[in-house]
């Protein structure tokens, strides 16, 4: 199955459960649950919100005409990457059963990321679409910056590349904001292929007043782009330069055929959109030991973050 370039109006979902191989399936996650940079969702809690509208903290979202629509709230679990149960009001936990075939990779694999002292208004980020991967069976890659509350985590503001994340193996751009009451929301999604120049910029609309968002994913090669127009939640002061996100990874021939992927041009500025000089990104494996290994290794300087496997 594959998308036109210029499909961000076309109405299609992400890719279910069932779709991976048999052995790759998370145990216990429905096989009609689909799978988001945030996790596996029921369909029911994923939201797409169009170009032209804003999604507000209440979950309605509104048109430029001023008309409000407000989606049935959500009333299924999630899990998260290490098969936790959330349920639509915020507790968790871990099911009896493990909610995780082994060995494979769920979840976020590495990162660079910091916490700051100061609320953020912006930050941007360059980096190139990685070669398909070698083994194509399935699985789905996903690529992106962010932001994240401090110091209660309550949402994510990310720009994503995803490589079958829209039941196609092609690479996807959509913009993303989870997870309030257990909704996931997306914009896009539109179409890009290896080799383009994606900028990603999550930044609030109007300095030192930071109620909305606008979530930007952009093809530079091509000049496509897809936005996701958000209220945030809450103040945003932990910082990703990028982050490698896999789900149905059980061997390295699984992930992008090129290694590095380099994020570039990183700049992160406060809410007056004054930019930071200091951004001390440390490097992070949430893969721990989770096999396969694939010789992972994560290096920064201020303006960029590399990222090896």
């Amino acid at each position: 199955m594959s998308f036109a370039a210029d499909s961000a109006t076309q109405s299609f979902t992400p890719k279910a459960v069932g779709e991976f191989a048999t052995s790759q399936r998370p145990q216990g996650v429905p096989t009609d649950y689909v799978v988001t940079p945030n996790g596996f969702f029921s369909p029911s809690c994923v939201q797409r919100v169009e170009e032209s509208e804003t999604l507000h903290a209440d979950g309605s979202i509104e048109s430029p005409d001023g008309t409000v629509r407000k989606p049935a709230a959500c009333t299924q679990p999630h899990y998260r990457f290490d098969g936790t149960r959330v349920e639509p009001n915020g507790s968790s936990y871990m099911p009896a059963i493990q909610a995780l075939h082994q060995p494979t990779i769920n979840g976020w694999v590495e990162d660079a990321n910091y916490d700051s002292s100061v609320n953020i208004g912006k930050i941007v980020a360059t980096w190139k679409v990685p070669s398909t991967p070698t083994n194509q069976s399935g699985q789905t890659d996903y690529f992106f910056p962010g932001l994240e509350q401090l110091p209660t985590v309550e949402s994510i503001l990310q720009p994503v590349l995803g490589y079958d994340a829209f039941s196609g193996t092609v690479w996807t751009l959509s913009s993303w904001n989870c997870c309030v009451s257990g909704t996931t929301y997306y914009s896009g999604p539109i179409n890009t292929k290896a080799g383009d120049t994606i900028l990603g910029t999550t930044q609030c609309k109007a300095a030192n007043a930071c109620s909305t968002w606008a979530i930007t994913s952009k093809d530079v090669t091509t000049g496509k782009s897809t936005t996701l127009s958000t209220d945030p939640y809450g103040n945003l002061k932990w910082v990703f330069g990028g982050v490698m996100e896999v789900y149905g990874v059980s061997s390295c021939n699984e992930l992008p055929a090129s290694s590095p992927l380099t994020y570039s041009s990183i700049a992160v500025y406060n809410t007056a959109f004054t930019k930071i000089s200091n951004t001390p990104w440390g490097a992070d494996y949430p893969v721990g030991s989770t096999s396969p290994q694939c010789n992972y290794n994560v290096s920064t300087t201020a303006s960029s973050v590399t990222l090896k496997y």
